[in-house]
């Protein structure tokens, strides 16, 4: 019997043939086992800091609990701002400000809205120095530091907040910031006039530092500003996938409670409520 040997590199090319066909085969098969749906995160006015720390802990809590998504949060609008219009996730938890800003492209539909002790809504507070000894009507020879809203959100500012008090969101020297803390660090340490904060971060430095807190002096509130809400998008989120993502954060067990904490909310609600 003639038997016909093949050179070891024939071999091996032959073997990486049949291993991508292989490969081919096991994705076309398998893929909705095991490939990962994304799951986008921005809120700039939370006071989570650490965002690898809260993406390898949102990985785990839902990895741990069944559900197939990765979690990526994002620092700067314009990070994230690129992302989801270059690949859509299948949930996204976002400000609304956002969403109001991008209906005509928004592909999103409402699932989940969060609360913080039993609201659905925060308030920010325009800062200055305790020592401060300037009028708020001045306030547009001076800089104010502040998380961005896009480039429309300078007239839901005057709307939320300046024109109450006969100022121009558009005639004031804004100096953006990364996180809702940073703009307060940045008055902590003189390096702005005044700063535009969530409430509640204020609330949550002066715990920490509460030195910080009595060196600024609020000098106005806005008005009510919606939480970050949970969105699905609509081809890529089936029904299966919506019903288990609304599970794990509606029920109340190890799971859901590290969500909340880590998403720093107290509870969810039914979008439609």
């Amino acid at each position: 019997m003639h038997i016909r040997c093949c050179t070891l590199p024939s071999f091996l090319v032959f073997v990486k043939r049949l291993g991508v066909l292989a490969l081919v085969f096991f994705l076309l098969q398998g893929k909705s086992a095991w490939a990962f749906s994304e799951f986008y995160y921005f809120n700039p006015d939370s006071s989570q800091s650490n965002l690898s720390r809260l993406k390898k802990g949102m990985d785990t809590l839902l990895a741990d609990a069944g559900i197939n998504l990765s979690f990526q949060p994002f620092a700067r609008l314009q990070d994230f701002d690129r992302q989801i219009r270059m690949k859509p996730p299948a949930f996204v938890m976002v400000p609304s400000w956002y969403v109001d800003m991008n209906k005509d492209a928004w592909k999103f539909h409402p699932l989940l809205r969060p609360t913080r002790g039993g609201a659905t809504t925060y308030h920010k507070v325009l800062l200055v120095a305790t020592n401060a000894t300037f009028e708020l009507k001045q306030l547009g020879s001076k800089t104010v530091a502040m998380t961005s809203m896009g480039p429309g959100g300078l007239d839901f500012l005057n709307t939320l907040i300046f024109n109450e008090h006969g100022l121009d969101a558009h005639q004031l020297n804004i100096v953006t910031t990364a996180k809702d803390v940073d703009a307060l660090f940045a008055l902590a340490l003189h390096q702005v006039d005044a700063a535009l904060v969530s409430k509640a971060n204020l609330e949550h430095i002066a715990e920490i530092n509460p030195r910080i807190a009595k060196n600024v002096k609020v000098v106005a509130v806005s008005g009510p500003i919606s939480l970050p809400a949970l969105y699905y998008y609509g081809s890529d989120a089936n029904n299966i996938e919506m019903e288990r993502v609304k599970k794990i954060f509606l029920q109340h067990d190890q799971y859901s409670m590290s969500i909340r904490e880590m998403l720093q909310v107290d509870g969810w609600q039914d979008y439609e409520n």
